[in-house]
């Protein structure tokens, strides 16, 4: 019985277990780093067989460059990697090898952390003891976790070309843990020289990959978002060009037409006046939008009263239009356009005829313009980051109305706030009068 505990202790403490666990450990980081990314068919059993593969394949090379390239012998993983992964994976290489690259950094990451914590007890991380090296997986299992919810979490829509737009770090990254690896090969022991010293540079190094790795991700997302903000604005210039040459047209034919029927009224019947009276209460549509000093906001409120008419939805508004005159004429387009077309998608499909209402403010109160929207909403959204998160079935096509919104307002040093109070979704800017 001693003897077979003799013989586990010194399998735990030797290179082919050694091997093996750091297989399972970068399969581990791998597994979710590559979470989101899409999956081959019968990926399961791919899953299982790369593992069986990956495992055997480190062991194996593992102890072949022990004999002839020492320093190099926990470096096959890397290769390995990017061969396992396409093989249970259909993504483009370039989000594979990204996704390569943060797992051997996760993985450095959480070894040399939970070396570091063991050997502050006094316990040398490359022995085999059942308390410490319990802890020491514990510790390892809950910096993964970590890293995942903190980074790998943020991958879930992630694009084609993600990786590629990221190749200057990534390989950067790849140098740094080639380079950890390779300074890695006499110092794990806590006999080493400097231990805790060249554990701590290891840590804060992946730490930083990590960090160069997803900040370029919330970069180029802003980017993204951005640069579909910029064409929305573009597309959002031309319509309120287009829609504002079209009322203006239809106006003058609504006026033209109106005269007309008031001098037909008295050529004829009684019957046919009838008639003509419901035609001129038809045509007189554009002249029941009362004028708000803003031509800008009259084309957009001209035509967003003609989809209210088609809902059954009552537009009512209090608006001070001159105070606009500060702003560009495409922003209040876009600003109050967004807000309308929220609010009418809110409000569209209440069952409660009552309550399909959309209210509108807007006054000024000394140098500061009050701008307050409010509808009745069914569906209470939930926010995120201080906007509501977008109902709409194509979440990454949807949602900018509100980023635009805020956009806008901060361009002119101004501020947005939307909450709910119940079932009413209220809509408020404040800004500066320039």
């Amino acid at each position: 019985m001693n003897l077979l505990a003799l013989s586990m202790t010194d399998f735990l403490a030797g290179n082919i277990f050694g091997y093996l666990l750091h297989a399972l450990e970068v399969a581990l980081a791998l597994t979710l780093f590559c979470f989101y990314l899409k999956r081959r068919k019968y990926f399961a059993l791919r899953y299982v067989a790369a593992l069986v593969l990956f495992s055997g394949s480190s062991l194996g090379l593992g102890l072949l460059f022990e004999k002839f390239f020492p320093y190099f012998r926990y470096l096959i993983v890397l290769p390995l990697s990017l061969a396992i992964v396409p093989f249970c994976c259909k993504d483009s290489f370039w989000n594979e090898l990204f996704c390569c690259v943060a797992a051997v950094a996760s993985q450095n990451l959480a070894f040399s952390l939970s070396g570091i914590v063991v050997g502050l007890f006094g316990h040398d991380p490359v022995e085999a003891d059942l308390l410490f090296s319990s802890i020491q997986t514990i510790l390892y299992l809950l910096v993964q976790i970590a890293v995942f919810w903190i980074c790998a979490r943020r991958l879930k829509n992630m694009e084609s070309d993600f990786g590629k737009e990221r190749l200057p770090i990534v390989l950067v990254s790849l140098l740094i843990a080639l380079m950890i690896y390779i300074f890695q090969y006499d110092r794990q022991s806590l006999d080493s020289v400097d231990f805790f010293w060249w554990r701590a540079a290891f840590i804060s190094i992946d730490i930083l990959s990590l960090f160069m790795l997803f900040s370029m991700y919330d970069r180029n997302k802003l980017r993204k978002e951005n640069a579909v903000l910029d064409q929305l604005r573009i597309s959002e210039e031309r319509q309120y060009e287009f829609d504002k040459r079209t009322i203006e047209m239809v106006n003058i034919k609504c006026h033209d037409l109106k005269h007309q029927l008031i001098a037909l009224r008295g050529a004829v019947g009684e019957e046919q006046a009838e008639v003509l009276k419901g035609v001129e209460q038809a045509v007189m549509i554009y002249d029941s939008i009362a004028k708000t000093g803003c031509k800008p906001l009259d084309v957009i409120l001209a035509n967003k009263y003609l989809v209210c008419e088609q809902y059954g939805i009552r537009l009512t508004y209090m608006i001070d239009g001159e105070r606009l005159a500060f702003m560009s004429a495409v922003d209040i387009y876009s600003l109050f356009g967004n807000a309308l077309d929220n609010a009418i998608r809110a409000v569209k499909d209440a069952t409660d005829e009552a309550k399909k209402v959309i209210n509108i403010t807007v006054f000024a109160r000394g140098k500061l313009l009050y701008i307050h929207e409010e509808n009745y909403t069914e569906a209470v959204p939930a926010f995120k980051e201080g906007l509501p998160v977008t109902t709409q079935e194509d979440a990454d096509k949807h949602g900018f109305g509100m980023m635009s919104m805020r956009r806008i307002a901060e361009s002119y040093g101004g501020v947005m706030s939307v909450f709910c109070k119940g079932n009413m979704f209220n809509l408020d800017l404040t800004i500066p009068i320039k």
